[in-house]
């Protein structure tokens, strides 16, 4: 249909390869994505590795993976290039960052240490590279190209779902759609989603499975044969999404049937469960507001959807992006780059278009392709900051070597803003969170579990749930611990860990994610997604405590950073104490660790400041309840352990003792020092 730079043939790679590499690995990971390393003559540890991101596809995973139209360039350059297949297809960002940790991992074992790691890909590889310069598993991350990405993550989809609702209304007894299950008839069952859709801008293929959009818009016939009916309902669409390529509007239809869908019902992604929503949303077409479904999004779904989806630009200020797009994409609109230029300081990004005659997605030259990785390659050697039209002159530079044109950088070309194209949803009339939200919460009917969460800077958090074994399983208690990402209204705890070992062996494993929702200062929601025993479930939480002078009222100008925080011994890596300064008299203490035999326990108390200023205590263990749905808070009792003493505090020192209970275990012990680990947001600092 058209030309995409991003998408060149099999055999030309591997030709290109062949000719700069002195070897070739190939295999899949244990999580299951494939993966291709290209290494050339006389590479060695330290040198630099390209990491390729493929665009979106929704053929499985295969063995053979793409190393990009420009792999022949970089091998000669003298980089190692690296790709995977990912283990999920279509929109893959929900694996993709954890394949490329897989696959650098791979590359260490068998190659070598790589020193700067550059990340570059198109389309949805673009937005993927973009991403792996926020993850530290792959630091340093010196550049990053990313073509034509989308680079507005979650919100590229919010087309997808208007455009699926209006159909429905549109093309009501004129070509209707089939339904899914309920509570999404406008998602396919994943059954019903063709086998061979491979590329969703093949617009033969794709009407071939979408014979109603044809019976209802006409798009496949010559003008001369469609009626009038056809053509205003075509007309109706593609002026929704502000398409004007009939060939693209037949591929945006893909993505708002068979892409949309795959999201919302394959079991690796979202699980049944949808982000989407659109109430409130203006259409500015008063019959098609009143008659289109107005649908809400699950709310934990949307807050996990735009933790993978999204680039937030947390990269390190020394990394430089290049970014290229083509200026008529209907499919990855320009307006992303709006998105891109307001994510990222402008001193470290060069956004620029090709300005083309005719629309494409990706349709870069062969010369535009290779000057905008030369650009980057220039720019990280030392050179000031590139402008567009080093670009151009890259690009010439480039034909002059034999690669084909044209040449169309263009400085005129500016994108508009994303909400222009892409019609926003309401805002949330819930706050976003901040420093007030650090504390104790809990679900009031399942009194004795709970959470201590820490607001942290950088938009990061901490998490630690207190909580009990499932039913069936060994020991009386358990602690999960997780850093997660704040995203508005919420949090997202993508990768809870499940301590695996007592110190000095300490060791945890992945056990699953967490999310917490708020709706006021006060109140909020808790989902986890456990492994097979935990399972899935979502309680209401209520707050238990505040931080002194961070409490929903308070003005929010704590004077001395207190004892809030965690601690730990250095010593016993594994273990240590969540503290909150509720007042300048009372603390409340949380101890996580293992007892005698390597179990997980924890233990809780309130200290109380006595004369000399030291706090004291008594730390009570809770036993009884089960895990989940099981949970009965009728079984919890709270036996005292002993008496714990926090002295000599300072802003980042302190000394605890414990004095078990008469007749109790050491659980802790007598002494230990104890080291800040965190500090609240909000908290001065210890300096």
């Amino acid at each position: 249909m058209r030309r995409i730079a991003f998408a060149l043939g099999a055999a030309l790679l591997l030709a290109a390869a062949a000719a700069h590499a002195t070897r070739e690995l190939r295999g899949v990971t244990a999580a299951g994505a494939y993966y291709r390393i290209a290494v050339p003559d006389g590479w060695k540890d330290g040198d630099a590795l390209v990491l390729f991101q493929h665009g979106l596809s929704f053929e499985p995973p295969g063995p053979d993976p793409s190393l990009g139209p420009l792999a022949a360039r970089q091998l000669a350059e003298g980089y190692a290039i690296a790709a995977s297949s990912y283990r999920q297809r279509a929109w893959a960002l929900f694996t993709a960052v954890d394949d490329n940790a897989d696959l650098l991992a791979v590359f260490r074992a068998a190659v070598g240490r790589p020193g700067a790691i550059l990340p570059y890909g198109g389309s949805l590889g673009g937005l993927v590279a973009l991403k792996l310069a926020e993850d530290a598993r792959f630091a340093p991350v010196p550049g990053v190209y990313a073509g034509c990405p989308p680079a507005a993550g979650a919100r590229v989809w919010d087309t997808a779902i208007d455009l699926r609702l209006a159909y429905d209304v549109v093309c009501k007894d004129a070509g209707e759609l089939p339904t899914g299950a309920a509570p999404y008839p406008w998602a396919y069952d994943l059954a019903d989603i063709p086998p061979n859709l491979s590329d969703l801008l093949d617009k033969a293929r794709l009407l071939e499975t979408l014979l109603p959009l044809n019976q209802c818009t006409g798009v496949n016939l010559p003008g001369w044969l469609r009626n009038g009916a056809m053509q205003r309902r075509l007309a109706q669409l593609m002026n929704l999404i502000h398409v004007t390529d009939e060939d693209f509007f037949v591929s945006n239809m893909g993505y708002a049937t068979y892409a949309l869908s795959d999201l919302v019902r394959a079991p690796d992604k979202l699980g049944g469960v949808s982000p989407f929503g659109n109430v409130g949303v203006d259409y500015g077409d008063a019959a098609l507001d009143a008659a289109i479904a107005r649908i809400a999004p699950d709310p934990f779904a949307a807050l996990y959807f735009h933790y993978v989806s999204d680039f937030r630009g947390r990269i390190d200020p020394a990394t430089r992006i290049v970014s290229i797009h083509t200026s008529q994409d209907q499919l990855v609109i320009p307006a992303n780059q709006s998105v891109l230029r307001q994510t990222l300081p402008a001193a470290q990004l060069l956004s620029a278009f090709v300005n083309e005659a005719a629309p494409s997605h990706c349709g870069f030259s062969d010369a535009e392709a290779a000057a905008g990785w030369e650009t980057l390659r220039t720019w990280l050697a030392g050179a000031s900051q590139p402008q567009v039209g080093d670009l151009e002159a890259a690009c010439t530079a480039a034909t002059a070597a034999g690669n084909a044109g044209p040449c169309r950088f263009d400085a005129r070309v500016t994108p508009p803003p994303f909400d222009s194209q892409v019609r926003p949803r309401p805002a949330s009339t819930a706050a976003p969170v901040d420093a007030r939200y650090s504390g104790l919460w809990y679900d009031p009917a399942r009194s004795g579990e709970g959470i201590a969460l820490e607001i942290l800077a950088g938009d990061r958090a901490l998490l630690f749930f207190f909580t009990y074994p499932p039913v069936g399983a060994p020991g009386q208690q358990r602690w999960l611990a997780a850093l997660g990402t704040v995203l508005g209204n919420g949090i997202e705890f993508a990768d809870v860990r499940l301590p695996a070992g007592a110190p000095p062996g300490y060791a945890d494993t992945h056990w699953g994610r967490i999310g917490l929702v708020f709706d006021d200062c006060d109140h909020g929601r808790m989902r986890w997604d456990g492994p097979p025993g935990w399972g899935s479930y979502v309680v209401p939480l209520n707050r238990l405590t505040a931080l002194a002078g961070l409490g929903c009222t308070d003005g929010g100008t704590p004077a001395a950073a207190g004892a809030s925080g965690a601690w730990y011994d250095p010593a016993r890596s594994g273990s240590g104490f969540l503290v909150e300064q509720l007042d300048p008299t009372r603390l409340d203490a949380i101890w996580f660790g293992f007892d005698a035999g390597g179990a997980p326990i924890w233990l809780l108390g309130v200290l109380d400041r006595n004369a000399d200023g030291a706090y004291q205590g008594t730390l009570a263990q809770g036993l009884g309840p089960h895990f989940g749905p099981d949970y009965d808070p009728r079984a919890f009792v709270n036996l005292a352990r002993g008496t714990l003493t926090i002295r000599d505090l300072q802003c980042a020192h302190a000394t605890a003792t414990f004095a078990p209970a008469p007749g109790a275990p050491a659980l802790l012990p007598s002494t230990l020092p104890l080291t800040r680990l965190t500090l609240p947001l909000g908290l001065p600092g210890c300096g």
